[in-house]
C-alpha cells in the first residue's frame, strides 16, 4: 500500500521559493529545503525531484502567485492605464520589503542563470516575452480608450517599460532608495502620454 504524504505540495513549494529567494540557486543546497520544509531527503527527492526540478516548480509557482503577474493576468479586463500604473507601484512598495520577501525569483533566476542554463533561461524567455505581451496588450487597449494618448507602437512601449521594470527588480537587490523609484516609474510611466 503506498504511503500516504503527510504534507501539502504547494506549501513546500512555497517555502523552497523562500530559501531561493535568500540564498539564491547555486548557494541553495538540498539540506536548506529539507531543513526549511521539514521533510526527509527521501521524500523530497520522491516527490520534487533534484534540487534543479525543485527550482523549477518553484519558479512556475512564483508566476502563479506573484502579484505583478495576478496584475497582468487581467490584461484582456483591467483598466489599462490603471493596471499599468499598478504593476509599478506594487512592484516599488515590494522593494522595501526586508531580505527575501522583496525579491523578485524570477528576475534573481535571470540574473543568476539567463544565459548559464539552456533549459532555464529558455524558460524565462518565455516568461519573459508573456509578460511582453500582456503589457502590451494592456497598452492596445490604452491607445484605443485614449487612455494612453502615445501614437508609439504598442510593443515599443511595452519593451521599454518591460526593461524599465527589470532594471528596478536589479537596483533594488542592493538599493532602497524608494523615491529614486518613484521618480523612475513617473518618468516611464510619461512615455505614455508622449505625443511626439
Amino acid at each position: 500500500m503506498a504511503r500516504h504524504r503527510d504534507f501539502i505540495s504547494e506549501e513546500v513549494i512555497d517555502k523552497s521559493i523562500d530559501v531561493f529567494l535568500a540564498r539564491g540557486y547555486e548557494a541553495t543546497g538540498v539540506k536548506d529545503i529539507v531543513e526549511a520544509t521539514d521533510l526527509h531527503p527521501g521524500s523530497l527527492y520522491n516527490a520534487f525531484g533534484n534540487k534543479k526540478q525543485i527550482f523549477m516548480q518553484a519558479l512556475e509557482r512564483f508566476v502563479e502567485v506573484s502579484q505583478f503577474n495576478l496584475t497582468l493576468a487581467d490584461a484582456e479586463t483591467a483598466p489599462p492605464r490603471a493596471a499599468i500604473e499598478k504593476l509599478f507601484h506594487d512592484l516599488i512598495e515590494s522593494t522595501n520589503q526586508p531580505g527575501a520577501a522583496g525579491r523578485c525569483l524570477i528576475s534573481n533566476a535571470a540574473m543568476e542563470l539567463g544565459g548559464v542554463d539552456k533549459e532555464i533561461t529558455a524558460w524565462l524567455r518565455k516568461v519573459f516575452e508573456k509578460s511582453e505581451d500582456l503589457l502590451c496588450r494592456l497598452i492596445e487597449r490604452g491607445q484605443a480608450a485614449g487612455e494612453i494618448s502615445s501614437p508609439r507602437p504598442a510593443r515599443e512601449l511595452a519593451q521599454f517599460l518591460s526593461n524599465t521594470i527589470q532594471g528596478i527588480q536589479l537596483m533594488s537587490r542592493f538599493d532602497s532608495d524608494k523615491e529614486k523609484f518613484q521618480a523612475i516609474a513617473k518618468m516611464a510611466l510619461a512615455t505614455l502620454d508622449q505625443t511626439d
